[in-house]
């Protein structure tokens, strides 16, 4: 029964795109499996866990969360649809590593099963968009929120079962890094070869500059981690060339990078970009002065589409041309961070990141996981700002665990007992 739940529960990261949208908030399909896990522990278990260091955490971001409530800044069901989303989200995947004697191996190991998997369905959408089968290409009908977004070069530009190229990307980066990994060194690192191939064309045939800046932080993670100088040199003029060739060849990602550019550097204004780029930056724009408004704690989280209200005319004009994109998430976790937590929540995310590494130096198997997380993690600082979407708290979770397991698990007594 563990079993069942572990790919249950695993698959949630690929399930984003189906849910059901209410007036509150989005009630997503894999929220089933994870209330019948904890029901499942009750029963059989009679208790689920948490980690001491999270509740601690989730007493600050309470306090800092009702005195932003008591001033304006934020409101109680925006601050609770978070709040409430990080404990039980918390404490399901957190049991699941417990209930699995803090296996990580075997839970990463599924996590990949199901990575093959999407990639082949990805693979499939190309090949049926280029030979013009629509069922194949369209997954519409499996749900509504599944998009085609558009064509470059006349291929798709796939989703797989995501509701867009960037989500796919982000949440296939562990895969790919390791995939990246096993060419680079010729070796089966998790998985073959030539599932290797398959999540790296995959994640090519998004044509998502998110999976692209994904691509270029995992050969620099590479060789952080190597100490070869063939290596090194390889991932540095294979690095190069992809940069040339995707910002020379691609048009979505030459409009995007230069728009970015030009509005920086004062040549555009916001009203004159692509929608990724406005998405972008705007959500930026709004996280800095919220930031600015109270720099160490934020305005508690939940609360950036209020800060976004408030500011986003400041920053745009009268002009409502691509308004609310992205307003929940902030488009990036580090602007999410930055809006909603200040220094406090960007210093915490940082020391865990940093805190629970594990380098090659240190073991020789754990850092490919270890590395690959962290891969995922610096591409949704950059990209995508929801706090549970595509698992996310699943690796943040398996991030800790692979440090316990590099360790010896040497720290038993991490948690607390929730018995009935």
């Amino acid at each position: 029964m563990v079993n069942i739940f572990n790919y249950l529960l695993i698959s949630n990261i690929f399930t984003s795109a189906f849910f059901v949208y209410t007036t509150y908030f989005q009630f997503y399909y894999g929220y089933l499996f994870m209330i019948l896990f904890l029901f499942f522990l009750l029963c059989f278990y009679g208790k689920f866990y948490i980690n001491k260091i999270s509740v601690i955490t989730l007493f600050c971001i309470l306090i800092i969360g009702l005195l932003n409530i008591s001033a304006g800044n934020n409101s109680g069901p925006l601050f609770l649809k978070q709040f409430l989303g990080l404990i039980f989200n918390g404490i399901v995947y957190y049991s699941l590593f417990k209930l699995n004697n803090n296996n990580v191996d075997k839970l990463f190991r599924i996590y990949l099963k199901f990575c093959i998997v999407v990639a082949v369905i990805a693979i499939i959408q190309e090949a049926s968009f280029l030979v013009g089968f629509k069922y194949g290409c369209d997954f519409s009908y499996l749900s509504p929120y599944i998009d085609q977004c558009g064509t470059t070069l006349g291929m798709l530009r796939v989703t797989s079962i995501f509701q867009e190229p960037s989500h796919f990307g982000s949440a296939m980066m562990p895969a790919l890094f390791i995939s990246i990994l096993n060419i680079l060194k010729w070796e089966n690192n998790y998985i073959s070869k030539r599932a290797s191939c398959l999540i790296i064309i995959s994640i090519l045939l998004s044509f998502s500059v998110t999976a692209y800046v994904g691509i270029i932080i995992a050969f620099i993670l590479i060789m952080l981690n190597h100490q070869r100088g063939r290596l090194i040199a390889v991932c540095i003029i294979t690095l190069i060339g992809f940069s040339f060739v995707s910002y020379r060849y691609l048009p979505a990602v030459k409009r995007r990078v230069d728009d970015t550019v030009a509005v920086i550097s004062g040549k555009k204004s916001l009203n004159n970009v692509n929608m990724t780029t406005f998405s972008f930056l705007s959500n930026g724009y709004v996280a800095y002065k919220s930031f600015m408004n109270d720099p160490l704690f934020g305005s508690g989280i939940g609360s950036h589409p209020i800060s976004y209200d408030r500011y986003i005319e400041q920053i745009i004009g009268p002009e409502k041309r691509f308004i609310n994109i992205s307003k929940g998430a902030a488009s990036s976790l580090f602007f999410r961070l930055i809006s909603e937590t200040g220094l406090f929540g960007v210093f915490l995310i940082f020391y865990f990141g940093i805190k629970f590494i594990v380098r090659k130096k240190n073991d020789s198997h754990f850092w490919i996981i270890s590395n690959s997380i962290l891969c995922l993690f610096l591409v949704n600082l950059i990209r995508m700002g929801n706090y549970f979407y595509n698992g996310f708290i699943f690796f943040v979770c398996a991030y800790y665990f692979t440090y316990l397991s590099a360790r010896g698990n040497s720290i038993k007594d991490d948690h607390i007992s929730l018995a009935n």
